[in-house]
């Protein structure tokens, strides 16, 4: 059974488009059918996840960050990403180069780290595609006793 924290760290990654397996490897402690089960408990489906992804693929490139900085990010090809938002989103890249050079002369690329970061993180604002989860009797009951075993 997934904690809180995982399943929060899950949510993050579905808002950040990432992949059931990208966000298995940066959850300590889950697998991927886990982070799959639970995207299908919330009713998530892959296109929305995939389209999260692709707007902000393209956003990002837009801010003014590396083309092999989001590869890295979300653990796949450079070229993946060239033809994914040629495909997909119309994006010409050299069209968005000029712009990345625009944004560099005027210093405003983002300094992203490891892990799974947030959408405020990269100045982005999306309407949530992952809902709350609000604790179940379960769930409280189990804060309690972990409660009680710390103190």
């Amino acid at each position: 059974m997934l904690r809180t924290d995982q399943k929060a760290a899950i949510r993050q990654g579905f808002e950040m488009g990432f992949s059931d397996t990208r966000i298995a490897r940066s959850v300590e402690g889950i697998n991927h059918m886990q982070v799959f089960n639970y995207r299908h408990k919330l009713k998530i489906p892959t296109s929305d996840i995939v389209n999260r992804r692709y707007d902000i693929w393209t956003q990002l490139i837009y801010k003014g960050v590396s083309i092999g900085q989001i590869a890295r990010m979300y653990d796949v090809t450079e070229k993946s990403i060239k033809v994914l938002l040629w495909k997909n989103r119309d994006i010409s890249l050299v069209e968005a180069k000029a712009q990345v050079l625009k944004l560099r002369e005027e210093n405003q690329l983002l300094e992203l780290g490891d892990g799974i970061p947030s959408l405020g993180q990269l100045g982005l604002q999306f309407t949530p595609i992952s809902p709350e989860e609000k604790p179940t009797e379960e769930a409280l009951a189990d804060q309690e006793t972990e409660g009680q075993k710390a103190g």
